[in-house]
């Protein structure tokens, strides 16, 4: 793993003094390295030192008293190709710190963690301390106005001048603007923990904690200001990783589950390290079948990021905010772009796409369209099919429809019924047409056939992949899009080393429709071909959302243009809008309360009956 660190060197030099005298300066530099390349990608160069104190008749007694210290940042630079990550704050952090140590702070070992235990120093004892005026000059060409200057703000400069300095040739045009942050001496009873400086760390890994929504924020200790969004950098601990920001602040978890920053601590946050650590566990994709040729991870597998109360570090999908939560949480780390992102993905929902990928071949999907297309199961309506799937859970792969050591459900997951009910409460506020609130009821109505056929339905009984559960589909018989949903285990298919499937159109014509092609065979799949079978009078554009809303390849990114025709093409914002729908209900229902016997019977007898005989889906059906 490429990890980062920074080296800092002292640069002596001799500066002439117009008296003449030599006045020693000492500038210091620190250096940002890659553990796998030669050469700094980042550094800040910055020299300092005592000021001398003047009298005059006009002095104040307030003034003499004052120690100060000058401090000049001349250099602060970061290659273009490191930039976006904050490695500029983190080198202006290290620079603060070491002069604060230097300066400010009654420290022997600058690197040395605050220990509690020991005793304040007398005021004999105490070093001399000195306020320290640093002073930089924010240079920033005019295509990039203001953002040097806002970079310098949050770091707690400001601007000391009004006169900024425009300096321009044939080719260049920049500005200076003079800038300055003050640091204090600190107190000789201050009882703080002061920041550590990355000079005292091994390595440590620049990576972006991110959700749904981008960077996830977090509240600062107190929580009387607003909530932040900070980059991060991974420090290895003993028992495990520290995330802390670049400015030094540390990610710290409690007992109560709240999950904040801290920078300075006092003497009740007696156990810090251990708050502020969390042990990374892989969780494997490998199965435990002989026959499996995964051998190694994938690169998008998941972990869980455990905190020393034994609780997980997640990302509230509501507040966008850092918790810590009894139910594991999962992370998945990019390599590529060093971000650890917060995932609603599971271990079985990847197990389960892992199977999917590897049994659902061509062959795989004809055999089980010869099997189960000829609707001899039995006969039932399909407002009976609706009080099958009640004890269906809608959400299968969530977390807490995993099962415990004990084998018992840790959280109750609101049932498929209540999902398809509300689903159709959604379309019917939208105003959308009375036979999308049918298909929107009806839709997920293929995961019964376990019920109907539970020792008979292909290999389902022999594995932990279940088709009737809706998985996102694609079209089997041609190339595989790069970008369908868990394309990392597409070299576990079959198909991948057929010629005959390997091109555009594979064994289909050009432009031949999605009516003439074979998609993966699913729930929705077979509910499709089970409303065609029994010959409804459901619209066309109804029968395309049962069946291709699950095909995201084609209504999100445009694939299959070369079997696609203009039938396909009026279809498609249909189908788009109903998965839209689809997938807004699903969010809105992680939560809710499961409907009775009762609530849903007087909504299919006060609504949805009428809907179902207007279009012929009132009988017994053929399944």
């Amino acid at each position: 793993m490429i990890t980062l660190y920074v080296s800092r060197a002292t640069l002596w030099c001799h500066t002439l003094d117009p008296d003449p005298v030599d006045v020693l300066l000492s500038p210091s530099r620190s250096l940002l390295y890659r553990s796998d390349k030669k050469g700094a990608i980042a550094k800040i160069i910055y020299s300092s030192e005592i000021q001398e104190q003047t009298t005059s008749l006009q002095s104040s007694v307030a003034e003499l008293q004052k120690n100060i210290a000058q401090a000049k940042i001349h250099v602060l630079d970061v290659k273009s190709q490191y930039r976006g990550r904050d490695l500029g704050g983190l080198l202006f952090s290290e620079a603060i710190t070491h002069l604060k140590s230097k300066y400010c702070n009654n420290d022997d070992n600058e690197d040395d963690d605050f220990n509690t235990n020991e005793p304040l120093k007398s005021d004999y004892e105490q070093k001399q301390l000195y306020d320290v005026n640093c002073s930089l000059e924010a240079e920033e060409d005019v295509t990039r106005h203001g953002k040097l200057i806002a970079f310098y703000l949050r770091l707690g400069c400001h601007v000391v001048s009004k006169r900024v300095q425009y300096i321009s040739d044939n080719d260049f045009a920049y500005r200076k603007v003079p800038m300055q942050v003050t640091l204090k001496a600190a107190t000789t009873t201050a009882r703080k923990r002061k920041r550590s400086s990355l000079m005292s760390k091994a390595s440590f890994l620049p990576v972006q904690l991110v959700g749904d929504a981008g960077k996830i924020t977090v509240q600062p200790s107190g929580g009387s200001e607003a909530g932040m969004k900070f980059d991060w950098l991974i420090n290895q601990a003993d028992d495990g990783i520290q995330f802390s920001t670049t400015h030094g602040h540390f990610l710290i978890a409690s007992p109560s589950g709240n999950v904040t920053i801290l920078d300075q601590v006092d003497d009740s946050y007696t156990d810090v390290d251990g708050w502020a650590t969390f042990v990374p566990l892989h969780i494997s994709d490998e199965i435990d079948h002989d026959d499996s040729p995964l051998q190694q991870s994938s690169s998008r597998s998941l972990w869980v990021l455990r905190s020393c109360h034994g609780t997980f570090l997640t990302a509230d999908s509501v507040s966008k905010c850092f918790s810590c939560t009894k139910l594991p949480s999962f992370w998945q780390a990019n390599g590529s772009n060093l971000s650890l992102a917060c995932t609603s993905d599971t271990p079985p929902r990847r197990h389960h796409y892992l199977q999917c990928w590897k049994l659902q071949t061509h062959e795989y999907v004809q055999s089980m369209r010869s099997r189960f297309l000829n609707f001899s199961l039995r006969k039932a309506t399909l407002f009976e099919a609706l009080g099958w799937i009640h004890s269906f859970p809608a959400y299968p792969f969530h977390a807490w429809s995993c099962e415990d050591t004990s084998g018992s459900s840790m959280v109750s997951s609101p049932s498929l019924r209540t999902l398809s009910f509300l689903m159709a409460e959604a379309a019917r506020e939208e105003g959308l047409p009375d036979w999308v609130q049918l298909v929107a009821l009806f839709h997920e109505l293929g995961e019964t056939v376990k019920k109907l056929d539970p020792n008979n339905t292909g290999k389902m009984a022999d594995s932990i992949y279940d088709w009737t559960i809706s998985t996102r589909s694609r079209v089997v018989g041609c190339a595989i899009p790069n970008c369908a949903t868990f394309s990392e285990f597409r070299h576990l298919n079959t198909d991948v080393l057929d010629a005959r499937y390997s091109t555009d159109t594979g064994v289909y014509e050009a432009n031949c429709g999605l009516d003439n092609v074979l998609l993966l065979w699913s729930g929705p799949e077979y509910m499709y071909h089970l409303l065609r079978h029994n010959q409804t009078a459901l619209p066309l554009e109804a029968l395309a959302m049962v069946r291709y809303y699950l095909l995201g390849d084609w209504h999100e990114h445009h694939e299959y243009t070369s079997i696609t025709n203009e039938y396909d093409e009026d279809m498609l914002p249909w189908v788009s809008d109903f998965d839209r729908l689809r997938r807004k209900t699903r969010l809105e229902c992680l939560d809710c309360v499961d409907l009775s016997d009762e609530q849903c019977a007087y909504l299919w007898d006060s609504h949805y009956s009428r809907i179902a005989a207007k279009y012929d889906c009132d009988r017994l059906f053929a399944w």
